[in-house]
């Protein structure tokens, strides 16, 4: 999960619990509010009933049926009354009960009658109410039980309103909070973004120059900023030294390996060593010195590369580089048939030098692991305004877990030790691609041989001739 949603989805949890407590607290609050206001409406009606009742009281029968009305008159059409004798019996109810009478709880007339004010819910017909109940009592007479109770939907209604309120605000919230801590994430991890493209940038160019603006901020990102560029330049400098020194060493082996080989083979043309023993051990050092010739020179080419030497690119005959590779692969074929298949008269932007050295390490390569009566077969062929340089053998092929390798300096299969070589030419050959804007692809199965191919731009000079084919030049292998 990328960090920029986790820290998104964390701010989103953690908001959501405080904005589910808040709104539990919220309700809460208002649904205690709501019944207390509900509670002192009764209470103060009861209070306000109870008086008149006890004024009732004071008068005679007779004079308190006409003078006072029944106690329930003054009740209102919110409130329902009800009058309990001493013995728990309904005496009296107001008209909004409509025949229906408040439920009486033995445990309620208890409380009630040791003088504690009782508030409850019950259902009545259906509807939750809310009821008060206390004792009445006049001059120290007990004159029984007074109840007055209030529907309690109106209350509910309210809280149904506050709790979808406060449900739709807090998604909504939630939702627009998400976004900005997205907005707001993604801006704060603005600088590990493009730590990760100068890393990703050094890890395709190989370039160890690349810094990052320094942040102005003196937090943990300007840390890492800056530990990255204090490392980016460590690397830069040894690298730069180990580059120095391979290209030194390369250079300064040149030469005597150069008057090494001359001498030996002055010593082989001489004749001077006569004893076979001698003969063979001359001609083991005289291989010998050629493969390490081949490594400096190959060191030397990879240290210009990795110091950034840039390739001279101008319009070159590619058809005449291949056809001059095909004549000096024939002096190293040994019993393997070298052959040329279609080559199309085109013209490509390259040194020439370079893609001359690119198609010889090809073609090289396939003759070394191509076994005697074997074939490799060079090809240039112009397909759709791009040009399609080939070269295939016959060899072994090379297995699944090889491949991915094949192009890494010094890089040797196992079943490729005993055929010699340095391990460095296909990574020359990948960097002359590299520099001309073009990768080697690698094509084989075990068993059916290897075909390398370079696809570039490039256009045709004249009509492509017809393809020759078998009939293509070809010399017989050399011994």
């Amino acid at each position: 999960m990328p960090l920029r949603l986790r820290l998104a989805l964390l701010n989103a949890i953690v908001l959501a619990g405080a904005i589910l407590a808040l709104g539990m607290l919220t309700y809460a609050l208002e649904a205690r509010s709501l019944l207390d206001d509900l509670d002192e409406s009764l209470h103060t009606q009861a209070g306000n009933l109870t008086t008149v009742y006890q004024a009732r009281a004071t008068l005679p029968p007779r004079t308190r049926e006409r003078v006072i009305p029944q106690p329930s008159v003054f009740s209102g059409p919110t409130f329902l009354v009800q009058v309990l004798g001493t013995d728990g019996s309904v005496l009296e109810r107001s008209a909004a009960l409509a025949g229906s009478t408040l439920p009486v709880k033995e445990q309620t007339l208890l409380r009630a009658g040791e003088g504690a004010e009782v508030f409850e819910s019950v259902l009545l017909d259906r509807q939750q109410m809310r009821v008060f109940t206390t004792a009445m009592v006049s001059d120290e007479e007990f004159l029984g039980y007074l109840q007055v109770a209030r529907p309690l939907q109106p209350p509910l209604d309210a809280l149904a309103t506050l709790r979808t309120t406060l449900l739709g605000a807090g998604a909504m919230l939630l939702v627009v909070s998400m976004f900005v801590a997205w907005l707001l994430a993604g801006y704060s991890l603005r600088p590990i973004g493009r730590i990760t493209q100068a890393a990703r940038a050094v890890a395709l160019s190989g370039r160890l120059d690349s810094r990052l603006t320094p942040v102005a901020t003196r937090d943990e990102l300007a840390r890492l900023v800056e530990t990255f560029n204090a490392m980016m330049d460590r690397l830069e400098g040894a690298f730069t030294a180990q580059r120095r020194f391979v290209a030194d060493a390369s250079h300064e082996l040149r030469t005597p390996l150069t008057t090494i080989r001359g001498n030996l083979e002055l010593l082989r043309r001489s004749g001077a060593v006569r004893d076979p023993e001698m003969g063979d051990a001359l001609e083991d050092v005289i291989g010998e010195t050629e493969r390490m010739a081949r490594l400096v020179q190959g060191l030397l080419a990879l240290a210009r590369a990795d110091a950034g030497q840039k390739l001279e690119l101008q319009p070159i005959q590619l058809d005449e580089l291949a056809h001059s590779v095909y004549r000096e692969v024939q002096l190293l074929a040994g019993g393997v048939a070298i052959r040329l298949s279609r080559v199309d008269p085109v013209e490509v932007i390259g040194d020439a030098d370079a893609l001359k050295q690119l198609l010889l390490i090809l073609a090289e390569n396939g003759v070394k692991y191509t076994p005697p009566g074997g074939a490799v077969t060079l090809s240039v062929v112009y397909d759709q305004s791009d040009v399609v340089l080939s070269v295939q053998d016959t060899g072994p092929g090379i297995p699944p877990d090889v491949k991915p390798h094949i192009f890494e300096r010094f890089y040797r299969a196992p079943t490729a030790r005993s055929q010699g070589g340095t391990g460095l030419g296909l990574a020359i050959a990948q960097w002359i691609a590299s520099e001309h804007g073009v990768q080697i692809v690698a094509e084989s199965e075990p068993g059916s041989g290897t075909t390398f191919s370079v696809r570039m731009p490039g256009r045709l000079v004249t009509a492509p001739p017809e393809p020759r084919g078998a009939a293509a030049p070809e010399l017989a292998p050399t011994a």
